[in-house]
């Protein structure tokens, strides 16, 4: 079966290009960027992904329930926007750099809550791992059950040809789960753009997008030695001033890539040779907005809008998320979810558990209603006076009816069956689940609240009419 995702602050894609190549079914992405959000559409939305664009912090879990209708969700992926938190915007400080949107992590974690996705996904910049709110939201993830592991790595062993350092954290309700290490071999610039064609032959209008310089910058490029050279290298008439000066940083500005080497960390500057290492390695120009996306290992048709400013697409492909890293990741996620789902029952069965996943409205919740709609019974679905949420409530009568499922609630039951792997994560975890049912019930109770457990495997089509009896005498008793 396929196994559903959603992609947080999805930007042109990136993340979702690579979950899909894992194999996952996208349903839905957030990004608030205008340009970005073009992006994304052009190139997912026929697709079928539902794309949010709108500020995360406004937007209700409610609206992404929706979307599910009913299916379970997978995996929650997302890359919060690390501006704050960067080596760049640091420059050797040890605290994050103040911008509002250094709490948008806590969004993160709030859409983990509400929608309660059996794996969760965040990718980020190396410096969020020292941040006090990636800290606290570490905590909140390991007593949701999450079991939550992070790591530092470097995409260039994950299939992408540039050097650029991320924080990885993948955890897991149904066990254990690592992150993967990385391959020994790696992807060189030559291997993805040394036989693009020429910038003066190519049709695709994102290969033409690369900086035209005054005459006096153009020669400072041609005076750099091809395949690696530098500044460092130029004559002392073709020095800038600036760079003249003792302890001046930043050796890579107006470099050249190297053939047989990754590329730089490819930056929202990748369109600006004074921003980085971004000279083609032997052609006197900058790299091409196309060659820097294929360098993110964006695939060679991706789509991007070319009547934005040029410092607008850069930027975009800069903060992307290199899709071969997230491919690598996610496979490895996907992996997982196997594991678990040729665990525990055959495929039919399996299906039919996952399908009742901790989501709202689920088949069994919308059977009963019908059942109650039918009897001519009114209900409400919520009730704020009461500590725990039932799935339907008569709060005139003080009646409460909950739908549990037999798996997750522990039922006595062949469905209740615990599987043999991680049995012992899975005993504690569900007793756990049992331990709060208790305690919801004895709340009511105390309340001078009424209520009535329907299982789901009761929920048979031969056993329609004692059902529908048993519920009319909880009601009307």
């Amino acid at each position: 079966m396929p196994y559903n995702a959603i992609d947080l602050f999805s930007g042109c894609g990136g993340l979702t290009e690579g979950l899909k190549q894992a194999g996952f079914n996208v349903i839905a992405a957030v990004e608030l960027d205008e340009f970005a959000a073009r992006a994304y559409r052009a190139n997912h939305e026929s697709h079928g992904v539902h794309l949010f664009q709108k500020d995360i912090r406004t937007l209700n879990t409610e609206e992404i329930k929706r979307i599910l209708d009913g299916r379970p969700l997978h995996l929650l992926a997302g890359c919060p926007p690390c501006q704050g938190f960067s080596s760049m915007r640091r420059r050797n400080k040890k605290k994050s750099v103040r911008d509002p949107r250094n709490n948008l992590i806590l969004d993160y974690l709030r859409f983990v809550e509400e929608l309660q996705p059996m794996v969760i996904m965040l990718e980020n910049v190396p410096g969020l791992a020292k941040y006090s709110q990636f800290k606290k939201v570490y905590n909140h993830l390991l007593k949701l059950g999450y079991n939550p592991k992070y790591k530092v790595v470097n995409v260039t062993n994950y299939g992408v040809p540039q050097r650029r350092k991320r924080l990885v954290m993948v955890g897991s309700l149904l066990g254990d789960i690592d992150i993967p290490e990385g391959r020994t071999t790696f992807r060189t610039v030559r291997d993805v753009i040394g036989n693009l064609e020429s910038v003066a032959e190519t049709t695709d209008d994102v290969h033409r997008i690369f900086p035209i310089h005054t005459e006096k910058i153009q020669k400072r490029i041609e005076q750099t030695p091809a395949d690696g050279g530098s500044r460092k290298d130029l004559p002392p008439e073709y020095t800038l001033e600036c760079h003249k000066k003792e302890g001046v940083g930043f050796h890579d500005v107006y470099g050249r890539l190297r053939w047989d080497d990754v590329s730089s960390t490819i930056t929202g500057g990748c369109l600006n040779p004074s921003k980085g290492r971004f000279l083609h390695p032997v052609e006197n120009r900058c790299i091409t907005a196309r060659e820097a996306a294929m360098l993110q290992t964006f695939r060679r048709n991706y789509i991007f809008p070319t009547d934005i400013p040029r410092s607008a697409i850069a930027l975009m492909i800069g903060n992307a998320l290199p899709p071969a890293f997230c491919k690598y990741q996610s496979q490895k996620i996907h992996k997982h979810l196997d594991g678990y789902m040729a665990d525990i029952f055959d495929e039919e069965k399996r299906s039919n558990i996952m399908s009742k996943v901790k989501n709202k409205n689920t088949e069994p919740e919308l059977i009963i209603r019908k059942l109650l709609s039918e009897e001519g019974y009114k209900y409400r679905l919520n009730c704020k006076h009461i500590p725990c949420k039932p799935d339907i409530v008569f709060p005139g009568k003080k009646k409460a009816i909950f739908i549990n499922g037999c798996f997750w609630h522990g039922h006595d039951c062949k469905r209740g069956t615990l599987p043999e792997k991680n049995r012992e994560f899975w005993k504690k975890k569900i007793n756990t689940n049992k331990q709060r049912d208790d305690n919801n019930y004895a709340s009511l109770i105390r309340l001078g609240w009424d209520h009535i457990i329907i299982w789901q495997c009761e929920i048979k089509k031969l056993h329609m009419e004692e059902l529908v009896s048993r519920l009319i005498n909880f009601i009307d008793s």
